[in-house]
């Protein structure tokens, strides 16, 4: 415990002598992509089209606040099509219903703007909506995964009446590398990510892995232009958003830990074994784990079978 409230005050510090807040909205990833020429190269990136003229297209990214004080990182229209990015350094099963809640707002700003009748009797025309997230996080995920709507749903339907499917592509070295080879500035983005984190295992502070990695990419010609232009800001907002993870990590470890101690007290009653593992699915669950996500990580840390796991789940259920 003591050792959380320690990294939790170090981040604090670094936080404060770096002139970094809280209400720090924008990201690195969403400052590069701000410009139609680099928001272009993402589309053409991900829906595997060969458009030249950035005039063309329209970027829509809102500017309030939508899910926890922060925007989306990239929206644009083109050809009607419209494409929802969101860059994630920790995966997430609710981005199908931070998405929802995200182009609701997108659709209603673009009625008003284009003077849509929803009450004519004619289909009133919107772009066709399209939704990925590109993670680059530390954890392993698949190369490619489709989130849906429906897996929050605690009826489960085999049709349901309402859907909405994010499509997740894992962008770290090694993966979907023809997806980044199409988009340069996605490349740059994850090359300079990666130069950062290797330096930080290395032993460099992070803000000292920063400083090197920008220095690095501007010698080596990696996103150099935006780099030399927004230096100091790019270093800033990176050791912002690693703070922001590193703070959100800590609170799930200890929220995770105080589950377990809560399942080892119940252990007098109900056996420690089971009290472990019904305290790792209460805190997993609040934490907004999907069941097999759940299934997935008590299986692995208690090395059980699919019956043992099942059986587990169904006297969970029953308290």
């Amino acid at each position: 415990m003591a050792n959380i409230e320690e990294k939790k005050t170090k981040a604090q510090t670094r936080e404060n002598n770096t002139g970094i807040y809280r209400n720090h909205k924008d990201g690195v990833a969403y400052k590069l992509f701000s410009g139609k020429k680099e928001s272009l190269s993402l589309y053409n990136s991900i829906m595997k089209t060969e458009y030249a003229d950035p005039d063309e297209l329209e970027v829509v990214t809102l500017n309030s606040a939508i899910y926890i004080g922060r925007k989306n990182d990239n929206a644009i229209i083109l050809h009607f099509n419209m494409l929802l990015t969101e860059f994630q350094t920790t995966f997430n099963p609710n981005m199908p219903l931070r998405t929802l809640i995200y182009v609701a707002n997108e659709y209603e700003k673009y009625i008003a703007e284009h003077e849509l009748n929803l009450y004519s009797e004619y289909i009133q025309e919107i772009p066709t909506p399209h939704f990925v997230t590109l993670y680059y996080g530390s954890k392993e995920q698949p190369e490619k995964q489709i989130l849906k709507l429906s897996n929050a749903y605690k009826c489960k339907d085999e049709s349901p009446e309402l859907e909405l499917m994010v499509t997740q592509y894992n962008v770290n070295p090694s993966y979907n590398e023809e997806l980044k080879r199409r988009c340069p500035e996605l490349d740059g983005y994850i090359k300079y990510v990666e130069k950062t984190r290797k330096y930080h295992r290395q032993g460099m502070t992070y803000e000292e892995a920063v400083k090197k990695s920008v220095d690095e990419c501007i010698e080596e010609g990696i996103l150099k232009e935006f780099f030399i232009k927004n230096k100091a800001e790019v270093i800033s907002m990176t050791i912002f958003e690693y703070d922001e993870e590193e703070h959100m990590r800590l609170e799930r470890e200890e929220q995770y830990r105080k589950g377990e101690a809560c399942g080892e007290k119940r252990g007098i009653e109900i056996g420690e074994k089971k009290g472990r593992i019904f305290g790792a699915i209460g805190i997993l669950k609040d934490l907004g784990m999907s069941e097999s996500e759940i299934e997935n990580q008590i299986r692995t840390k208690y090395k059980l079978n699919k019956d043992e796991i099942e059986k587990y789940f169904k006297e969970y259920t029953k308290q």
